[in-house]
């Protein structure tokens, strides 16, 4: 089985942008919100990825997909 992994620039910009919102409350509360939220991300993005494979075109993958075949 594929080992499918969130993208670093996906994971980057999620953890910024929840950071970025949740700066006014605790730090640690904050922190394990973040932890959560990635969670969710990872799961969504490897959800997509095997929809991707199962429903789309797969002698077609996208180009910019970080997981496709070389």
């Amino acid at each position: 089985m594929e080992s499918v992994n969130t993208p670093d620039m996906l994971n980057l910009s999620v953890e910024r942008m929840f950071l970025d919102m949740t700066e006014p409350l605790d730090t640690m509360l904050g922190l394990q919100m973040l932890q959560v939220v990635r969670s969710l991300v990872d799961i969504s993005y490897k959800m997509g990825h095997s929809d991707g494979r199962q429903k789309g075109a797969p002698f077609n993958p996208c180009s910019l997909c970080p997981h496709q075949s070389a």
